[in-house]
Parts: structure tokens; C-alpha cells; sequence
């Protein structure tokens, strides 16, 4: 089944329908008219013909349209229309009117996003009109302020609402993923921009820190350092820029993982010979319970988006395998059955599936159902892929990779389709893990 967003009927007054249908629909509006509609497979299949050109004055326009179109090209919706096959005259006017649809009907669009920033005294201000082209219809129009060394971030959310208006999906430029990158011999936390800029480093302790993860507000990471020679688990409030220290008992003191509700944190210790799942307080970092008894490892705790549940790996079945649990503990059921080898398990936020990593020479993200059908190979053939993580809305995946080369962040839809690598630079990137939807 096709997806048709944004599927345009054309008569006296142009009206646009969003609703589902088979098979691609067209879109006709008179002699002349080109036969295109918007409609699409769905995320990842870049089958939208969009046209973008350079946006209209201001000062680092550069900056924000070269953000702005790797965004969208990132995304997976669209189809980029090369700027050489465009007609108009650089610099015509953005809003309805100012311009003549035909002068992009000619190079095949079907939608059209005209930009303009300007310079204010306080900062700049980028303003964005989104059009249906066949029937020459205005989508929408958004305008976003900020400081002058803001053309990333007014780039992003452009990007978001050229999405949103186009094909009625939140996107996700709003969002960061944390990562851990080497650095001279050392591993230090890091979170980016999705499309791998705006890079801000959070631990500078020159140890190994392993396995960041977001909480649910997005206002905080928490993750296992050997800081003091020990794994222990610490937490970084990123408004404060301050980290400490919430669990150092004997023991590994890792796999950490925020409750929806925020209020706990499971992860893995080993108090004696085995490691098995606890849940402890973000705050104090007392322990609340612990969720698995069982011989042998019990690793990887990840949190249902309701937060009745979680999944975790185990070596109780013979070989590690996910399982999913109660999260009070207890009633635990595998879920993945092929291979000797499946770890870091990552729940999907729509809840009906679960991301993992298997072993079939090279390790290869999957995911599967919850209730261990339908499992779909996400990756193959190209190097070790580990660490997934789904994005807020559960459509697209991040992970590390090997493909080509020292490990980078990348990502791909839900179905294993549009992978592109994030990540820039000489590589060495593992661990990702992907925050909500952020204000800040």
C-alpha cells in the first residue's frame, strides 16, 4: 500500500485531500499541467520531486541552505530536483503570486519550498512558503527566529515544517544523538546534530565511557564511565553541564536505561557471580528492586514506550537472546530465535517492535515483533552494524557501522531502506543513541 500524502484533485478550486489509497495516485489540473501528485511509498523511498531553491537575501544563507537540504535529503521523503534543470530567475519572490508555478512544472516538481532569511537587529529570521505545484496551492508557510549565528538551527526547523506540511509527519531535525567518539586513546561522551553537525562534548575525562542514553525529557544522559577505575554509571544534566556519579557498587554498573516516567533507571550489576537487572533512583541512586534472578548473564535492560515492560538480553536459554519481561520482574519471554548471538535490544517508541543486533558472520541490526515474529533484516553486507536506536517516532533507526572503514553513525528507515551515513570525520563513533524531541 502507497501512502498518498498530500493527493492533489484539481477542479475549479484547487483542494487537497490527505488520505490513504493503492497504487500511485496522479494529479491533473488542465491542459498542459504536469502529472504529478504528491504521493509516497512512505519514509525512505525518496519518491517526492521537490524543488528548493536558494533562499531569497540575508547574510549566511549558504550555511542554511546547505543544512537545510541535506536535512531533507536525510529525511527520506524527497526526490532533490537538480537546481540546473530550474527555469526561475534566482532571487523571485517567495510568496503566492510573486512567482509562475509553470516555471517549475517545467523541471517535474511536484512540490516546491521557496525560503527568504532576513537580517534583523535582534538576529535572523528565516521564512519558508510550501507549495503543491501541479495545482498551484500553498501547503503552508512557517516563519522561525533566532540569534545570528543560528542558520543551523533556523535550517533544522525549516526542514521539520517542509516535512510536516508536505507529507502531514513530524520529522525529526528537533531531535540529538549522543555518541561515543575516541579520543586520543580515550572514549568521551558526545551528542550531535541528527545530520552530524553542531557537535557539543560532554565528558572531557580522558577514561573510557561507554553507552550513553537520553532520558525521556531529553534534559540529561545518563552512562558507565572508568572514570574511577571502576564501570560505574553516572548522570549528566546537560542544562547544567555538571555530571556525578549515581552507582559505584562492586561490580559492573552499566546498560543504563530511563523509565518513561523518568523516575527510574534500570541497568545492569553484578553483585555476586552473575550480572543480572536492577532498577535504581536517578537521584540518589538507591536501589528500587532487582528484576532477574535467573544463571547467567542478564544485560541490556530497554524500556517499553509505556513503561510496563522490558526487554534485555540473556544467556538463561543457552547463547545470548532477547527477552521481554514485566517491569516489576519475572514472566520473562524470548523474543529472537535465530543465530547463537543477539544483543543491545532497543523498543521501538510505536511499542511494536524491537530493534537488536544478530550475529550471521558480521553483526547486522534487526528488528522483530514483541512477540518474536516478523523479524526483518534491517542490514547486510557491509561491515559490523551494532548499537541500534529508533528515532522519537519510530520510523527510522541510527547505528554504528563499519562499512566503511573506523565506525561512523548511521541511519536508515524502519524497513532497512535510505541507509546514509551522519556522522563526519575520521571516524571512531559508537553507541548511538537517539533523544526525543528537544526544546533546546
Amino acid at each position: 500500500m502507497q501512502l498518498n500524502l498530500r493527493r492533489v484533485a484539481i477542479a475549479a478550486v484547487a483542494a487537497i485531500a490527505l488520505f490513504f489509497g493503492l497504487g500511485r495516485g496522479t494529479s491533473s489540473a488542465g491542459e498542459g499541467l504536469a502529472n504529478v501528485s504528491l504521493t509516497t511509498k512512505g519514509a525512505g523511498h525518496q519518491d517526492i520531486p521537490l524543488a528548493l531553491p536558494t533562499p531569497r537575501g540575508g547574510t549566511a544563507t549558504d550555511e542554511f541552505y546547505a543544512t537545510l537540504r541535506r536535512d531533507l535529503e536525510l529525511s527520506g521523503w524527497f526526490r532533490i530536483i537538480d537546481p540546473a534543470a530550474y527555469v526561475e530567475p534566482t532571487g523571485t519572490g517567495i510568496r503566492l503570486g510573486d512567482f509562475d508555478f509553470a516555471a517549475w512544472r517545467t523541471p517535474g516538481a511536484a512540490a516546491l519550498a521557496k525560503t527568504e532569511l532576513t537580517t534583523t537587529a535582534d538576529g535572523t529570521r528565516a521564512e519558508v512558503w510550501v507549495y503543491e505545484v501541479a495545482g498551484g496551492t500553498k501547503l503552508g508557510a512557517k516563519a522561525f527566529s533566532g540569534p545570528k549565528t543560528s542558520a543551523r538551527m533556523l535550517a533544522h526547523r525549516t526542514a521539520d515544517a517542509i516535512i510536516l506540511l508536505v507529507t502531514n509527519q513530524r520529522s525529526f531535525f528537533d531531535t540529538r544523538v549522543a555518541f561515543v567518539q575516541k579520543v586520543s586513546g580515550n572514549k568521551e561522551v558526545f551528542v550531535m546534530d541528527v545530520d552530524g553537525g553542531g557537535r557539543r562534548q560532554i565528558t572531557k575525562n580522558k577514561a573510557i565511557n561507554l553507552a550513553p542514553r537520553w532520558n525521556h525529557a531529553g534534559t540529561a544522559l545518563c552512562f558507565t564511565s572508568y572514570f574511577n577505575g571502576n564501570p560505574d554509571l553516572y548522570v549528566a544534566d546537560l542544562a547544567k553541564s555538571a555530571i556525578r556519579r549515581i552507582s559505584a557498587r562492586t561490580g559492573i554498573n552499566t546498560g543504563c536505561s530511563w523509565a518513561p516516567s523518568g523516575d527510574r533507571i534500570a541497568l545492569t550489576l553484578s553483585p555476586g557471580s552473575d550480572s543480572d537487572i536492577f532498577t535504581i533512583d536517578p537521584l540518589a541512586g538507591t536501589q528500587i528492586a532487582q528484576l532477574t534472578k535467573s544463571p547467567g548473564i542478564d544485560v541490556s535492560p530497554t524500556w517499553s514506550p509505556d513503561g510496563s515492560r522490558i526487554a534485555f538480553v540473556s544467556e538463561r536459554g543457552g547463547g545470548a537472546q532477547i527477552y521481554a519481561m514485566s517491569a516489576e520482574g519475572g514472566d520473562a519471554k524470548r523474543v529472537s530465535f535465530s543465530g547463537s548471538q543477539s544483543t543491545s535490544p532497543a523498543w521501538s517508541p510505536k511499542g511494536d517492535k524491537i530493534a537488536f543486533v544478530g550475529r550471521d558472520g558480521n553483526f547486522d541490526v534487526f528488528t522483530v515483533n514483541v512477540d518474536g515474529s516478523g523479524m526483518q533484516r534491517i542490514t547486510q553486507g557491509g561491515g559490523d552494524n551494532e548499537d541500534p536506536s529508533w528515532s522519537p517516532d519510530g520510523e527510522y533507526l541510527v547505528f554504528s557501522s563499519t562499512r566503511t572503514g573506523a565506525s561512523q553513525i548511521w541511519l536508515a528507515s524502519a524497513e532497512g531502506k535510505h541507509q546514509v551515513q551522519l556522522s563526519q570525520g575520521a571516524g571512531g563513533y559508537t553507541n548511538p543513541h537517539w533523544s526525543g524531541h528537544l526544546s533546546w
